[in-house]
């Protein structure tokens, strides 16, 4: 080979290595996908999150008193249900209802409350690397949530004058209906009957909605909607039988979520969610 042609090569091999040294250098034909922590979902920042929620409550909250208060929607809803000929609610004794939801249900669902309670103290002892170890807080605060929102709302149950739907005139009891805006009428003892306890053996389970946040955002707002459905079927199962309102209901449902935002905030759970997104 003459040295033209040898030097022509060597010329050759050397651009074509620059080439490749500058292409790597500007991640070229090769992978330069940011760290997997980068890639992860930031949480919303600690303020905006908690700030967010509660202004949904306050609107929501204001919506709920003023609708329920201007209008009959509550009295409209139980006398589809309630037989003006027997002048009694047939469901209120059904087997189905009264039984297999009522009893059967909940105790399945209080069975499920310890299960988690007894995940969250295993996961506070766990040494080892795994879900049970980056979920400490939010498990707990599932467990707290199971604990404390039955006890809220059966304290608030226990101590309001609003009547049941079988204890109203309109339905053959003896007292009068009023919402929450109006004064108790003078003479009627207190109904104890506001908000839904029985809503409250499935609305603890609205705290899995945390469980997730903020690695899978799509989970959690399908578990949170799944939560909202089955404590809202609860209460549907009740108004069937004439033991509350719709307005207990949803009442039931906003003061749940009111303690599991709290206790989400209380247990530190935002801070273990931002460590385990990448987030210090």
């Amino acid at each position: 080979m003459r040295d033209g042609d040898s030097n022509a090569l060597l010329g050759e091999d050397a651009w074509a290595m620059s080439a490749t040294l500058t292409r790597r250098s500007w991640g070229i034909g090769h992978d330069r996908r940011p760290p997997t922590w980068r890639r992860r979902p930031m949480p919303m920042h600690r303020p905006a999150l908690y700030r967010w929620h509660l202004l949904g409550l306050a609107l929501t909250g204001g919506a709920l008193a003023i609708v329920f208060h201007a209008t009959r929607l509550d009295l409209d809803l139980a006398a589809h249900w309630y037989d003006r000929t027997s002048h009694t609610f047939p469901w209120r004794d059904a087997w189905l209802t009264h039984y297999a939801v009522h009893r059967i249900l909940k105790s399945l669902e209080i069975v499920a409350g310890i299960a988690m309670c007894v995940l969250a103290i295993l996961a506070a002892r766990s040494t080892q690397p795994g879900f049970l170890s980056t979920h400490r807080r939010r498990l707990a605060c599932v467990a707290i949530s199971f604990i404390v929102v039955p006890a809220t709302i059966g304290l608030l149950h226990h101590l309001s004058a609003t009547h049941c739907p079988w204890d109203v005139a309109e339905f053959g009891g003896a007292s009068p209906y009023f919402d929450l805006l109006q004064a108790t009428p003078a003479g009627v003892p207190p109904g104890r009957c506001f908000p839904s306890a029985f809503v409250s053996s499935g609305s603890w389970m609205l705290s899995f909605t945390w469980l997730w946040y903020p690695e899978r955002p799509r989970r959690c707002v399908c578990i949170a909607l799944l939560a909202f459905a089955w404590s809202f079927g609860l209460g549907w199962i009740q108004q069937m039988r004439g033991a509350h309102f719709l307005s207990h209901t949803l009442w039931s449902l906003w003061v749940s979520w009111a303690i599991v935002l709290f206790v989400h905030y209380a247990c530190g759970a935002r801070r273990e969610a931002e460590l385990a997104a990448g987030r210090k």
